[in-house]
């Protein structure tokens, strides 16, 4: 039986998004039905249609969400208007060393989430311009984690 999963992703230059298809090309691969979703497309009301979900976001420039996501951003971070207690989800931030507020958007996001009632259930991973190991290995721990509580579920 295959498990609903939310993958949302942030992105500038399309590394989230890439990062967000080898996640959902995996998550299929382990017996769930990813849902991949573009935050400029979208309202954080998506985030309560599902029970777990990983979202993937850069960050643009020194810590702001990437251009087109300021409205899901802002209803998740700035402005929420609902509790997600009924969610687990974890964070893959995606940024630049180079600036002072490296990963900013990531953190935010982990932050509200947590505040909000959801479930941090795997470690958020913030990766640096070399983003492809931190990514996979970020990935194979979510999946691995949920693997577990599956497992313990059943």
């Amino acid at each position: 039986m295959s498990k609903p999963l939310l993958i949302l992703f942030g992105t500038f230059s399309g590394n989230s998004e890439s990062c967000a298809e080898k996640a959902a090309s995996v998550a299929r691969q382990r017996g769930y039905d990813p849902v991949l979703e573009n935050m400029a497309d979208c309202a954080a009301d998506v985030l309560k249609q599902f029970d777990t979900a990983l979202i993937i976001t850069s960050t643009y420039g020194d810590g702001d969400p990437p251009d087109g996501t300021e409205n899901f951003y802002a209803q998740v971070v700035n402005r929420p208007t609902q509790r997600l207690e009924h969610l687990r989800y974890s964070v893959l931030a995606l940024g630049d060393s180079c600036y002072d507020r490296f990963c900013q958007c990531g953190k935010d996001y982990d932050e509200a989430l947590e505040t909000l009632g959801a479930t941090r259930f795997h470690i958020r991973v913030d990766c640096d311009i070399d983003y492809d190991e931190p990514c996979d290995a970020w990935i194979e721990g979510v999946f691995a984690t949920l693997a577990q509580k599956r497992l313990l579920a059943a």
